[in-house]
């Protein structure tokens, strides 16, 4: 009885003993940063007389798809905000506005929350919260050419009128 006791005590022994492993898993996430604009071309067209310039689309929507906390978009003129034509040296000035469409719990300053003149670049910047859902946070760009002043002198008549937004993201 002894012996069976003791071989039995010896067996859960070896049993109990068995080693155990583990298996450790880290990750990384890349940054990621992307803008899209729903519309890639605008064309104004004026009746010479000073009245406000009219488009087919002065629409387009910008979406900001974004992984960090912060983040700056940009937007730049090539021609400083203003529709240029090389053949008269004429510039017609525009405005932008970018309005938030639907919300977007993140810290943000917008530049172009209300109609302003293109001019030097303009920012959306998320400061804080940054981060967008999956499908993006929407910005309706609004470009519009008001009637020239009474005072000023009309533009050109020329087809050659051009400006180009380039429009870049960064991601802290």
């Amino acid at each position: 009885m002894k012996k069976l006791v003791l071989l039995l005590v010896a067996t859960l022994i070896a049993v109990s003993s068995a080693s155990a492993a583990t298996l450790g898993l880290t990750g990384s996430v890349a940054n990621y940063t992307n803008v899209t604009l729903g519309t890639s071309s605008m064309a104004f067209s004026f009746t010479g007389d000073g009245s406000a310039g009219t488009a087919a689309a002065s629409t387009s929507l910008l979406t900001v798809f974004a992984n960090t906390t912060a983040w700056t978009v940009t937007l730049t003129s090539a021609k400083s905000g203003s529709l240029y034509s090389t053949a008269t040296t004429t510039s017609i000035p525009y405005y932008i506005q970018a309005a938030l469409q639907g919300t977007f719990t993140g810290t943000v300053t917008n530049s172009m929350s209300s109609t302003v003149l293109m001019g030097a670049s303009k920012t959306i910047q998320a400061t804080a919260g940054g981060k967008t859902p999956k499908q993006g946070v929407g910005y309706l760009l609004t470009i519009s050419i008001p009637a020239q002043n009474v005072t000023d002198t009309l533009w050109q008549t020329a087809t050659d009128y051009a400006d180009t937004i380039t429009v870049t993201v960064i991601g802290a």
